[in-house]
């Protein structure tokens, strides 16, 4: 079949985005721990409450800053009074000689008013409601940081499981294929009658255990990936190869950078910005008001006695100054529970920081360990091998049974299985260690 130019171009174009696809596939297949870590905190419900607690942090401080703009009020009122002034009796004949009729007060009383109220000086109460709004804040925010990084340890557990149950599937793998080809090498030697069926099928009982115990793996490696797949948001699949993580090393450190010391600072903010407000709470108050009133009757009192329907616009203006010693009643209790809160607070740093001090020194002494038991595992496995190969060739030669040869091929498996689960202890020690320190 002959092709037109045009269709070796569409060819060529299908076959080239083909293979870009599928090895976008096989790369997208790849999943390492950081990766796991950024997929787990974007996709934590608590995630969404980030911009929440941004927002009410905005609108406590704006708040608490508008103390300081006009105070203003409205207000209006009718009413009826029951006894007003009169003029006396010796004035009213005095008045009368000369026909002069002032009138007199009316019984109701009606009006309208504005008030504004600036503050000039509160001894600093304002400032500080603003400094305990944004130190409220700044907790929430921390304790919000505290939270997601809890989810590192998780998403820690739930890899380095799903790692070593990879790596164990990759021995299974290796035990399998060492298995039928010892079950080929018999079936060979079988032809020429240096075998026996006995020696076949005590094989393939070996082969059939090894391939059920690479069944139940499987299932439990897909076990751990369905979870860590929840946690992440990503459709992780029996094709999801975990990437091994790199050993890092980490320096002395004892925890003073974990998120939870932040949230303890935030919260000795908040304690002073709180001693603040007390002290504030105690002090004089000068502040600016102005008082404009259109009342009936007003302050012209003759005019209004002559006129009852006469209504007076008038300005009050001046500076207050207010002083509410009530405060100093409960000032010494809330001290004094300030206090208590800060001892608290500083009980709960040194407990936190001496229960990480006691983790990490564990936690590098589980590496330590470790480290010294993986300087053996290589020379183990070499051994091993070699008694496993030269009893493969005794086999071969009718020197040696089957089970010499299934002894000495368990034995190397589990070498190469010790060998796996130390190196992944090891790198999760690492990285449990670099949470702790938080590196």
């Amino acid at each position: 079949m002959r092709y037109t130019h045009h269709e070796k171009h569409m060819k060529r174009f299908v076959l080239l985005f083909a293979l870009l696809a599928a090895g976008a596939s096989c790369r997208a297949q790849v999943v390492t721990l950081d990766e796991c870590q950024q997929f787990a905190q974007e996709n934590y419900p608590v995630i969404a409450q980030q911009e929440l607690i941004e927002k009410l942090a905005e609108f406590n401080v704006s708040n608490a800053r508008r103390n300081w703009l006009p105070q203003i009020s409205v207000s209006a009122m009718a009413s009826y009074l029951s006894q007003v002034p009169e003029i006396p009796a010796s004035l009213q004949s005095l008045l009368a000689i000369g026909n002069v009729d002032v009138g007199s007060f009316s019984h109701g009383l009606y009006g309208a008013s504005v008030q504004v109220k600036q503050p000039i000086w509160d001894g600093g109460l304002i400032g500080a409601q603003v400094a305990a709004a944004k130190a409220e804040g700044e907790v929430s925010r921390r304790n919000w940081e505290a939270e997601m990084y809890a989810v590192r340890e998780r998403v820690n557990q739930l890899y380095f499981g799903t790692l070593l149950l990879q790596e164990n599937i990759g021995l299974a793998d290796l035990l399998i294929a060492d298995l039928e080809r010892n079950y080929r090498m018999l079936e060979s030697m079988q032809t020429f009658g240096t075998a026996d069926r006995n020696d076949l099928d005590q094989l393939r009982v070996e082969i059939l255990g090894a391939r059920q115990q690479r069944a139940q793996l499987v299932s439990s490696r897909a076990v751990y990936l369905a979870m860590l797949g929840v946690m992440t948001g990503q459709p992780f699949t029996e094709e999801t190869r975990l990437e091994r993580p790199v050993a890092v090393d980490l320096s002395q450190s004892t925890g003073d950078k974990r998120p939870e010391m932040a949230l303890l600072d935030a919260q000795q903010q908040l304690l002073d910005a709180q001693r603040r407000a007390v002290r504030a709470s105690v002090m004089p108050q000068i502040g600016a008001f102005a008082w404009g009133m259109y009342t009936n009757p007003g302050p012209d009192i003759f005019r209004s006695m002559k006129d009852h329907c006469y209504w007076s616009p008038y300005v009050f203006a001046g500076v207050s100054l207010s002083w509410n010693i009530g405060g100093f009643y409960t000032k010494k209790n809330r001290m004094a529970q300030i206090a208590l809160n800060e001892r608290r607070l500083e009980s709960q740093r040194e407990t936190f920081l001496y229960n990480i001090r006691l983790q990490s020194m564990q936690e590098r002494a589980a590496i330590a360990e470790m480290q010294e038991v993986m300087r053996y595992d290589e020379e183990i496995i070499a051994l091993r091998e070699s008694i496993r190969r030269r009893t493969e060739a005794s086999v071969k030669n009718g020197e040696a049974s089957v089970n010499d040869l299934l002894r000495d091929m368990n034995a190397e498996d589990r070498a190469r299985q010790n060998k796996a689960a130390h190196e992944v202890e090891w790198l999760k020690n690492i990285y449990d260690l670099k949470y702790t320190v938080n590196e």
